[in-house]
């Protein structure tokens, strides 16, 4: 239905757009009708999200990190086994510098508007409803991360790297749903790794004597500034507790002072 509504536009932002609404509404209604879900749990889960934040953000980048070094090998070794159809940058670049397409303000908004859409419908149907639906009790939580990871895998694939990549992204995602216990989080990892790709094409004229495929490239890039995210939020994590703690330290003193001059 999503993809009948894209060609129905000629593919333009409006229908990326429209087909973006389009998947939240059935993934909600899938889970509403098929399998019960109450979505009154998903603003307690968001609304709970803010409790030890900069831990659970941590977490979301750090697993972040992990499954993007591990695409950018498969992508790498499907490039290895087959260059002839994988995609590399030299010809992207031809691609791209072949077509003459006018992108205004408004298509690059809608179009983001829509991207952060699809990754909502995707996080709320793949990690909130899926693990309502497997996990039960305790031990269901291996076959919500194995099912939901396999079901994410397929949904996005058109090829056997795609296919392994997304099933990898869908593995770590739902690590961080279990480890944070709120969508927030994968949320959070997800669109930012999909903004980092779109980021990366936009440094592909500096690498075009780079013979890797494209999917190498924009992983590799979006690895590299994904562990540089994590490191400055070590760095201000590390230093905030310290701050605090500090702060807590002279309160101490401070009441301490306090008693001492009512004696």
């Amino acid at each position: 239905m999503t993809g009948d509504i894209q060609i129905f536009f000629e593919m333009n932002s409006l229908g990326i757009f429209l087909s973006a609404i389009t998947l939240l509404v059935l993934f909600m209604l899938v889970g509403k009708l098929f399998f019960n879900v109450n979505y009154n749990e998903l603003f307690i889960e968001i609304k709970l999200s803010k409790d030890d934040c900069m831990n659970k953000l941590l977490y979301s980048i750090f697993f972040s990190c992990i499954y993007g070094i591990i695409c950018v090998f498969i992508y790498q070794i499907d490039f290895m086994i087959n260059p002839d159809k994988t995609l590399s940058i030299s010809n992207f670049i031809k691609d791209i510098s072949n077509e003459n397409t006018y992108i205004n303000s408004y298509s690059i908004l809608l179009s983001t508007i829509a991207f952060t859409i699809g990754v909502v419908a995707e996080e709320i149907f793949f990690r909130f409803t899926l693990y309502k639906v497997f996990v039960k009790k305790r031990e269901d939580v291996i076959i919500f991360i194995i099912l939901s990871s396999i079901i994410f895998g397929f949904y996005h694939g058109y090829s056997v790297s795609r296919i392994l990549g997304t099933l990898i992204m869908g593995i770590f995602l739902a690590i961080i749903y279990v480890m944070t216990k709120s969508v927030v989080y994968t949320f959070i990892s997800h669109i930012l790794w999909n903004s980092l790709i779109f980021i990366s094409s936009i440094f592909i004229p500096y690498f075009k004597n780079l013979n890797v495929s494209l999917a190498v490239y924009n992983c590799g890039i979006s690895e590299v500034i994904m562990i540089c995210l994590l490191i400055l939020l070590s760095v201000y994590s590390y230093y905030k507790r310290g701050y605090i703690r500090l702060l807590k330290v002279r309160d101490k003193i401070q009441s301490m002072k306090n008693n001492s001059d009512i004696y």
